[in-house]
């Protein structure tokens, strides 16, 4: 197995549990909004059932299980809760990567650094060693502050181009992930800032899928990695749309990439949805030979 293949999302992680199991040479997550309609548990049992050993999770509330009513995942959750949902994924052989924090989150952090530390001290009790999302750039500074202290990553992940998110107060700053990353550059910025690439909505911005993964070489944590049709906008398996899913892992393996790859599958309606992730994850490990 090639030598990145056996390392944890990156050295820097160092409150892992264990290293995740790589699928092909990749480290591949589940990712609990491909379940969102469902609770967190059977997100969890969803992912294990494809033979993956994580799930990228988020901190905006998902029902965490038929058993709990309406108790939700956030960064409010109460310990004997949090309890509960790792003995679930431990029982499954499923770890949490990298929660994301909505622009909900962000609205009410502001610069008030002990509402942003409540998520760091969530993740703490998850497991997890990294966040994603999208702050503001003005959180910048004190979202570094904590990284360092808590020795966590954030990825910063984009949506298509134009994207309505009204708490930035101005255009959306995050549409071209090659952008982001050049402004942590230049910024100097802590290596545990880095990228969380989305393809799909790269895709419908009309982005040069693979150029961009190559100018996020670096600072590239993770993707939310996805085909989308040629003709609709619908997320489509791996290999039957526009995105050259095959030279985006191509580029990955010759970065000698350490992070994730995240199934966040937005095509809910599908008729073969389960089937769809299926074959997206013997499409990773073929591809990753």
């Amino acid at each position: 197995m090639k030598l990145f293949a056996t390392l944890l999302l990156l050295p820097l992680l160092a409150h892992a549990i264990e290293p995740l199991r790589a699928t092909g040479g990749f480290v591949v997550a589940g990712h609990a909004w491909t379940w969102n309609k469902g609770t967190l548990f059977e997100a969890i049992d969803q992912t294990a059932a494809l033979g993956l050993d994580s799930l990228e999770i988020f901190l905006m509330g998902m029902r965490i299980s038929t058993e709990t009513g309406d108790a939700a995942l956030d960064d409010a959750t109460p310990e004997a809760l949090i309890a509960r949902i790792r003995e679930h994924a431990k029982a499954k052989g499923v770890h949490f990567v990298a929660p994301y924090i909505g622009g909900k989150q962000w609205t009410r952090i502001g610069q008030d650094e002990s509402q942003l530390r409540r998520f760091f001290e969530q993740g703490k009790k998850l497991g997890v060693s990294g966040f994603t999302g999208e702050p503001m750039e003005s959180q910048w500074d004190m979202l570094e502050k904590l990284l360092k202290e808590f020795n966590f990553t954030f990825a910063i992940h984009n949506h298509a181009i134009g994207f309505e998110a009204d708490y930035f107060g101005a255009a959306y700053p995050y549409g071209n992930p090659a952008e982001t990353a050049k402004k942590l550059e230049a910024q100097h910025r802590d290596k545990r800032m880095g990228i969380c690439f989305d393809t799909g909505h790269a895709a419908r911005s009309g982005l040069d899928i693979v150029e961009v993964t190559r100018a996020c070489a670096g600072r590239l944590r993770s993707l939310h990695l996805k085909d989308v049709a040629r003709v609709q906008v619908n997320d489509v398996p791996f290999g039957t749309g526009r995105v050259d899913v095959a030279a985006v892992l191509a580029e990955l393996k010759r970065q000698g990439f350490q992070g994730h790859i995240g199934l966040e599958y937005e095509n809910f309606e599908s008729p073969t949805f389960s089937d769809d992730l299926r074959q997206m994850v013997r499409f990773v490990r073929e591809q990753g030979k």
